[in-house]
């Protein structure tokens, strides 16, 4: 490395890559305050939480929709790890993108990825998958898409690439071996949602057409859920 070159992370990167004065990320905040208190409600009374929030999908696709947003939500309560390593990455990620999108826009990209990453996880593998983590895809992919825009976006991306795509794929091996159970469509189905919202919003001149496909996509979900079902 060059004597010169200083390679930017923790405070060093936000003081000199966020503008001074920026709104705190509440959707962000909100979002792993709510995931955290639905994990302790699940260690006090699992039962009772999934009946309300998981179950209803047994009954679709008469009813029970709002339970493919609720279901990124909920963790294993078996495994504390599965929602430190989800709510550590949302954080990570997820105030980035609020701040430099807007919390309004944030909260309606995050419902999109619910939708999208739990409504394919259902309709191609014909499985529940619960977490965060389809969704957590879905915000990296938005900062992938949106990297030739904002320049916060392309340092992550740089930093973060290899392990988010070295993690899928390992996912994908350790689920075909048996060894762990992932929701690998929902990873991949909110990765590329994502990437598209992204290049709409990093593209102006080609963001109807890819909003266009982004709404196709997100119509395609219950339609796969209602043919599996």
């Amino acid at each position: 490395m060059h004597p010169s070159t200083r390679v930017l992370n923790g405070a060093d990167t936000r003081r000199r890559l966020w503008p001074a004065g920026m709104t705190p990320p509440v959707v962000t905040y909100a979002v792993t305050v709510l995931c955290g208190l639905i994990y302790l409600l699940e260690l006090w009374n699992r039962r009772a939480v999934f009946s309300l929030l998981v179950d209803p999908l047994r009954d679709l696709p008469q009813t029970g929709w709002p339970s493919v947003l609720a279901i990124t939500l909920v963790h294993d309560y078996r495994s504390p790890m599965h929602i430190v390593f989800n709510l550590l990455a949302f954080l990570a990620l997820g105030r980035v993108v609020e701040q430099a999108i807007g919390s309004i826009r944030y909260l309606l990209l995050l419902v999109a990825l619910a939708w999208v990453s739990s409504s394919y996880q259902l309709g191609l593998e014909h499985a529940i998958g619960i977490g965060l983590s389809g969704v957590i895809y879905g915000v990296f992919g938005f900062m992938l898409g949106a990297s030739r825009r904002n320049r916060i976006f392309r340092w992550y991306v740089s930093q973060n690439l290899r392990m988010m795509l070295g993690w899928a794929v390992l996912c994908v091996v350790l689920t075909h071996f048996n060894i762990l159970g992932v929701a690998n469509t929902a990873h991949f189905s909110g990765l590329f949602f994502g990437a598209i919202c992204g290049l709409a919003y990093s593209f102006p001149r080609y963001a109807p057409a890819l909003w266009v496909l982004a709404f196709g996509l997100a119509v395609a979900g219950p339609v796969l859920v209602a043919r599996a079902a």
